[in-house]
């Protein structure tokens, strides 16, 4: 590993762009050669349009260029490159290296190594397990969403199975469940949903739909989901034994005789909680994440052993991000800090 000189080109704008090296610009402009966008969440796209006219080139995985296709981004062809895992490709004297992310479809963490021997890495949104921890790093980005130390989810094994339960436990009582989430997680659970033998069909409105295909394409297991206003959909919601999916900001409003499940990062106190029940219609809140919790973060940290640390400023609140920075500071003995300097926070999909 090189040793570390006085300058290394790693940081972060105030538009929320992670630098590393001299040519890249990640998931935000900055004015640099080449834009790499690392998922297909809104504040990991930032400025795209800018990158769009300027940047001499678009990295993504192509499960990540198919999402946004369907979300409504058109990339130039001339300048999007897909860039698979594990595939270093050299730009000018550096080279970048997408590594195996855990996030949402098509996440991927970035590698870049500099002309003067810098190992540079940013790990963007992740979760365990199926993230690859990145190692013999001159410097590590982190993202700290959740790097306070109250914001553990002692339950994160067991809530694939205990959300599948619930939503077999509404359904056999003839009760339809709908499930608001962003999108990538709404995929997720319903893979999720399969595997622990939740056999209703899905039903979900067009984008997400074709989102779902997007990600059945790029080997994710989901079956028998229906657009809403497909003839098939159509049938299948004249029963009451289906799941229906919704983006969380959507604004379809509430049905009377449903269960809504809302996906949540930011519930640390149990598994699932009923918020509401009036007449036939049911809340719950459940802890569902497609982040890391604290323990996940510090892990990644711990294991990864960088030569120095910066945690993202702009995708968490600065408290959280400064309380992280100074936590592994204690702990590690790491040199850390949080950067941008300015106190701003971009919205986070969670």
């Amino acid at each position: 590993m090189t040793e570390l000189k006085p300058i290394i080109n790693a940081s972060i704008t105030e538009s929320g762009a992670i630098l590393l090296g001299e040519f890249f610009e990640i998931d935000s402009y900055a004015g640099r050669p080449v834009r790499v966008v690392t998922h297909m969440h809104s504040d990991h796209t930032l400025y795209l349009s800018k990158s769009k006219r300027h940047s001499t080139y678009i990295l993504a995985t192509q499960p990540t260029l198919d999402s946004l296709t369907v979300l409504g981004e058109k990339l130039p062809e001339n300048k999007t490159i897909p860039l698979g895992y594990n595939k270093p490709l050299r730009i000018v004297d550096e080279t970048i290296t997408f590594v195996k992310s855990t996030h949402v479809i098509g996440s991927a963490q970035v590698v870049v190594e500099t002309k003067e021997g810098f190992r540079l890495g940013y790990t963007s949104d992740f979760k365990f397990p199926g993230t690859k921890i990145m190692s013999d790093l001159d410097v590590l980005v982190i993202d700290a969403t959740y790097g306070q130390e109250h914001m553990i989810r002692p339950f994160k094994q067991e809530i694939e199975t205990l959300l599948a339960d619930l939503v077999n436990e509404i359904l056999s009582k003839n009760k339809p469940v709908r499930i608001l989430g962003y999108y990538g997680k709404l995929q997720e659970v319903m893979e999720i949903l399969r595997k622990n033998n939740v056999s209703a069909p899905f039903v979900m409105p067009k984008k997400v739909y074709e989102l779902t295909n997007v990600a059945c394409k790029h080997g994710m297991k989901i079956n028998d989901f229906f657009e809403e206003d497909s003839k098939e959909g159509s049938e299948v919601k004249k029963d009451n034994w289906y799941v229906y999916f919704q983006h969380m900001n959507s604004k379809k409003g509430t049905l009377s005789q449903t269960a809504d499940l809302i996906l949540s990062g930011w519930f640390f106190e149990s598994p699932i909680k009923k918020i509401i029940e009036k007449n036939k219609y049911e809340k719950w809140l459940v802890a569902f994440s497609d982040h890391g919790d604290f323990q996940d973060v510090f892990a990644y940290v711990s294991e990864s052993k960088p030569k120095m640390l910066i945690v993202d400023g702009s995708r968490t609140d600065r408290v959280t991000a400064d309380f992280f920075s100074n936590f592994v500071k204690k702990k590690l003995n790491l040199k850390s800090f949080v950067l941008p300097s300015q106190k701003i926070q971009l919205k986070e999909e969670d």
